[in-house]
């Protein structure tokens, strides 16, 4: 089933920065990459009657129980120290060339990345664009690690919950604001989420959007 989505453009370039892993190589860029799962949203908009679910309402789950297609996979990766970026992909799990299409582009020889293990980041390496290596592999010091993106996770979710979820078709457009604000401040991030769901006095009919200045309403 293929997945119906805005794509936003890339919010950002993967930035360089150092770090002393020896005496040969002294900049690298880490990253930490990972899925990460939101269910399905038609919000705004009438499902036909012959839909395959009912409606849900505020707070429902998933027909089926753990991951099936009713869940978008988002692509998210986060640099140490740096930027992030996430992409809604497809439904359910994200096959090779899903990770590809996200992060080809944004990995170079000098990026080393960091997964759970997933077999699909391989293609990264196998195409010699990056080195993919499993955080949960010989890791006493607890220096490989993707605590980065989990937390990344966790900032896109709870901002979902808040929203009572967003529209699948404008998902990528949240994820590229979410990249842009992530490890901003507290204050800056709450303020810009709050003026984007602002709804006071914001109540318009469709004639009144069509007929009026937009920056009036």
């Amino acid at each position: 089933m293929v997945l119906n989505v805005i794509v936003a453009p890339p919010c950002f370039f993967w930035g360089h920065f150092s770090i002393g892993v020896s005496s040969v190589i002294d900049t690298l860029k880490i990253c930490a990459y990972d899925e990460t799962y939101i269910l399905e949203s038609y919000k705004g908009k009438k499902l036909p009657p012959d839909f395959w679910r009912a409606p849900r309402k505020h707070g429902a789950v998933a027909v089926k129980p753990g991951l099936s297609h009713e869940y978008i996979c988002v692509c998210a990766g986060v640099q140490r120290d740096g930027g992030a970026v996430s992409v809604a992909v497809n439904r359910a799990t994200a096959g090779k060339d899903d990770i590809n299409q996200v992060f080809g582009e944004r990995v170079s020889s000098k990026t080393v990345i960091l997964s759970d293990g997933a077999k699909g980041y391989g293609v990264l390496s196998e195409s010699g664009k990056c080195t993919v290596l499993n955080a949960n592999d010989g890791n006493d010091d607890g220096f490989l690690n993707i605590n980065t993106v989990n937390g990344y996770h966790s900032f896109i979710k709870e901002r979902n919950r808040n929203a009572r979820g967003f529209a699948t078709k404008f998902l990528n457009r949240y994820n590229t604001l979410f990249s842009k604000v992530f490890r901003a401040t507290k204050v800056v991030v709450d303020d810009i989420f709050s003026l984007l769901c602002d709804m006071y006095n914001r109540n318009h009919t469709i004639l009144e959007s069509q007929t009026r200045n937009l920056l009036h309403i």
